[in-house]
């Protein structure tokens, strides 16, 4: 018999000669009955007596009160599901705790299930938006059949929710430690690799006569290398410095964030003659530092890829569905159609002949911070007539 979670009285989940380990069979799901009636108490324990869900029973815990369910709550932090009367000790006092659980608390994994007898004193509607509650009944329309299926299915939210927030601490864990490796890893080669540079530095300082010719070029070579070296280090810790779990995000002006990149990039402005088209951009909810970080990647590859002519670079966004939808747009070489499904992966390095062969994760990095906000990032090229890099981000609720 496949077993998935499944609604069953206790006595079908023993096979024959077999048993539960002592630690499954006292796990259970802990059940808070929270009504000021005793009968709806014994009612429900009856009704329930025999469910199992996942190969675990229920366990029930009692409150007469919205004061009693608050303590019981504050005690029993592992309450899978509270079915909860709502006029008690007041015609509120229901509604308190729910509230009390949500807000005070904080605890947005148990499963609130409303039953009143008095529906006209709690709207549905209302009480659903306003108080996070995840199911509603009349007491009347409870029975032992809908109770089962209530139960059944707040279990399996329940399950998931905890199953996700394990998962992402679990992540969080884990790309936090990738982003500490890192940083530790760059800083450990840089240390030995800043005294290479020293020593190239003086070696390629000497008097040409005073070096073979041979050696020279090595040292010229050697140099480069290792100028692409320290390159590499520190984008791969400006790569996983990206879309970190403890960034916020806050209202942004994406025109302010042009002219901060404009800023930046004034050097390569000034050398390459390069023009800047931009319409008037919008505000938008994201992290500050990486739409910088997105837009200087794009405008600055717009200009190391324009050959032979002064490069222009046009930026947009217009509303596309429920997203801004930007674009950034050049007059550069080009993108053979190929490479378009490679471009974002780390690393990449472009085959072109005659193109620097530096390791490219200026665009991987557009891409996850892309991704951290919700969005896609694509491109349309042609070689010859230029590129268009499009992104999303979705807009303010």
């Amino acid at each position: 018999m496949a077993i998935d979670d499944p609604l069953m009285l206790a006595a079908d989940t023993t096979i024959q000669g077999e048993s539960q380990t002592p630690n499954q069979a006292s796990k259970t799901w802990k059940i808070l009955i929270v009504d000021d009636e005793e009968e709806i108490h014994v009612v429900t324990r009856l009704a329930l007596h025999d469910f199992t869900f996942g190969g675990r029973q229920l366990e029930f815990i009692s409150a007469y009160s919205g004061a009693e369910a608050k303590t019981m709550i504050r005690e029993n932090p592992d309450v899978a599901i509270i079915l909860l009367d709502v006029v008690m000790e007041t015609d509120s006092a229901g509604l308190d705790v729910a509230q009390y659980i949500r807000q005070d608390l904080g605890n947005h994994f148990v499963r609130i299930v409303l039953r009143t007898g008095q529906p006209g004193l709690a709207p549905e509607r209302r009480v659903l938006k306003v108080y996070d509650i995840n199911d509603y009944r009349a007491k009347t329309e409870l029975t032992q059949d809908r109770l089962f299926s209530v139960i059944y299915t707040a279990l399996s939210s329940y399950r998931d929710l905890v199953s996700l927030a394990r998962s992402r601490h679990q992540l969080i864990g884990l790309v936090n430690e990738i982003e500490q490796l890192s940083h530790l890893a760059a800083r450990d080669l840089q240390v030995p690799l800043n005294e290479v540079v020293g020593t190239v530095r003086r070696l390629s300082s000497q008097k040409q006569e005073a070096l073979p010719a041979a050696i020279a070029e090595d040292v010229m070579d050697m140099r480069e290398n290792i100028y692409a070296m320290q390159s590499a280090l520190n984008k791969l810790v400006a790569l996983t410095s990206v879309g970190r779990f403890n960034e916020s995000r806050e209202t942004v002006d994406c025109n302010a964030v042009i002219h901060e990149v404009l800023v930046n990039l004034d050097a390569e402005f000034r050398a390459s003659s390069a023009n800047l088209h931009c319409e008037t951009l919008p505000t938008i909810h994201a992290c500050h530092r990486q739409m910088v970080q997105l837009f200087q990647n794009l405008i600055s590859n717009a200009i190391r890829f324009t050959e032979g002519h002064a490069p222009d670079i046009y930026i947009n966004a217009v509303t596309h569905e429920r997203n801004w939808l930007f674009s950034v747009t050049d007059t550069g070489r080009g993108i053979s159609p190929e490479q378009h499904s490679s471009l974002f992966n780390l690393f990449h390095r472009d085959s072109t002949e005659g193109v620097s062969k530096e390791s490219g994760v200026g665009l991987a990095i557009c891409e996850k911070i892309v991704r951290w906000h919700g969005g896609k990032i694509w491109l349309e090229s042609e070689v010859g007539k230029g590129s268009t890099f499009y992104f999303t981000i979705p807009l303010s609720e």
